[in-house]
């Protein structure tokens, strides 16, 4: 028989076991983006503010054509739970496809944005180096989408060790390539800011490469099955991702894009209080991937069972879920807490004592806003699951541009503490936002029968 809290513990680990795979190959990522920076930073100012630009547009073109695709883990994810093997590989093969149309037009701006002049803001060596970055970067953008719209595919199907050692390899692969094409050798002039986003473009290409090869070697699967001919995307397939995607891109977009315009907001207050910021904004960045991954993982587990009509378990998983991401946020954000200076210090070593102290006034809000953000991953993850897009657009656009920004502003501009007082209102976006979240995701699962 059981012991209590049985179903508790399995539910925990299937759910750790998606979050933890996601989780590395999101970190993967992330490393590419520091490695590139931490190259390009010897190279000067010029370059490094160039290549920090354009990282930024990269990856908002970027974020948008991942969005669309990502849509492939819950429609898989109950087409699987119901047993349709023709609607999965037909959302396999069409989620490629997909890809490539979402990705291609992006493509082809970044490569206008770098060779057309005055398509990028500012001008002097910042341009030209930002130009030259995204000239190499375009051509990995395929092969990037594709990797993840196959990656989202294999999130449904539970076939995620091939994706995150894909990732975990090519980051080093890509380091030494980024550190030869940047600086030359063997016979290669330094190519510089070019030579940087040809590393990335390679690394995409190669991830992408690996995976299809691996895809087709796992036999008799239904990750390497939509790789086999016949090769025939369904136009019904394709309507439904899009009619999914098209949501998810945006509320990404969205939440992303919160703390580009935060810095716009906090910049007329000085340096200084740029530099706390943008700590603090990292922290929670870095401290929310794992929250991350447990939204993943609830897609996936709540999208198997609402497929399966196990309206029961989709409950069941969705609790868990949010249980997870909250625990898991609730560590990070107790170091924040109780040794704020001490992290401000590690992160901006050899700064003004100012710009320090200040950052370290801000991470007990930080902490305030990673829980709120776990709740809200999850929850998000689960409605997604659901094959709700609407709601968590809409709730991401009441929140953030709603709420959060618009209060952080007034309360910066008429408190005696403008950066602290503006993560208040951070901070109150985002617990609106997790409390709408929680609450449409109650109604939701009510529906289910």
């Amino acid at each position: 028989m059981p012991f209590p809290g049985h179903h508790w513990c399995a539910e925990a680990r299937a759910l750790s076991g998606v979050a933890a795979s996601v989780t590395l190959t999101m970190s993967a990522q992330l490393a590419l983006s520091a490695v590139e920076t931490l190259l390009v930073a010897r190279l000067g100012v010029a370059a490094l503010a160039g290549v920090t630009l354009a990282l930024s547009l990269h990856l908002l073109v970027f974020l948008f054509a991942l969005g669309v695709v990502t849509a492939v883990t819950p429609l898989a994810a109950q087409a699987r739970g119901r047993g349709d093997a023709a609607a999965l590989r037909g959302l396999g093969q069409s989620g490629l496809l997909v890809g490539l149309l979402m990705s291609l037009p992006g493509a082809a701006l970044l490569l206008a944005m770098a060779l057309l002049p005055g398509l990028l803001p500012g001008d002097g060596p910042e341009a030209a180096a930002a130009g030259r970055y995204l000239l190499g970067a375009a051509w990995g953008l395929p092969g990037w989408v594709c990797y993840v719209a196959l990656r989202s595919f294999a999130v449904a199907t539970g076939r995620l060790r091939a994706t995150t050692a894909i990732m975990l390899s090519v980051v080093p692969l890509h380091a030494a390539s980024c550190w030869w094409l940047l600086r030359g050798g063997f016979g290669l002039p330094p190519l510089g800011p070019l030579g940087a986003g040809l590393a990335h473009a390679l690394a995409g290409l190669l991830a992408w490469t690996l995976l299809i090869l691996a895809s087709r070697a796992t036999s008799g699967a239904a990750l390497g099955g939509i790789l086999r001919r016949p090769f025939r995307p369904d136009a019904q397939c394709c309507r439904e991702i899009l009619r999914l995607g098209l949501p998810f891109a945006c509320r990404i977009l969205l939440r992303e894009g919160v703390m580009p315009a935060a810095a716009f907001a906090v910049a007329p207050f000085g340096a200084t209080a740029l530099a706390a910021h943008a700590v603090a904004a990292r922290i929670t960045d870095l401290l929310g991937v794992l929250c991350f991954g447990f939204g993943d993982a609830a897609n996936m587990r709540v999208g198997f069972a609402a497929g399966a009509g196990e309206a029961g378990q989709a409950r069941h998983s969705a609790r868990v879920a949010i249980q997870l991401a909250l625990l898991s946020a609730l560590l990070p954000a107790a170091l924040l807490l109780s040794a704020p200076g001490w992290v401000a210090g590690w992160f901006l070593t050899g700064a003004d004592p100012a710009a320090q102290a200040l950052a370290a006034s801000l991470l007990p809000l930080a902490a305030a806003l990673l829980v709120g953000e776990s709740l809200q991953s999850a929850a998000g993850g689960a409605l997604s699951g659901l094959r709700d897009g609407r709601g968590p657009l809409l709730i991401a656009v009441a929140g953030s541009w709603g709420v959060a920004l618009p209060l952080g502003t007034l309360l910066s501009w008429t408190g005696t503490a403008p950066v602290p007082f503006f993560w208040t209102g951070l901070v109150a976006g985002g617990a609106l936002t997790a409390a709408l979240s929680l609450l449409r995701l109650q109604q939701r699962l009510a529906l289910l029968r």
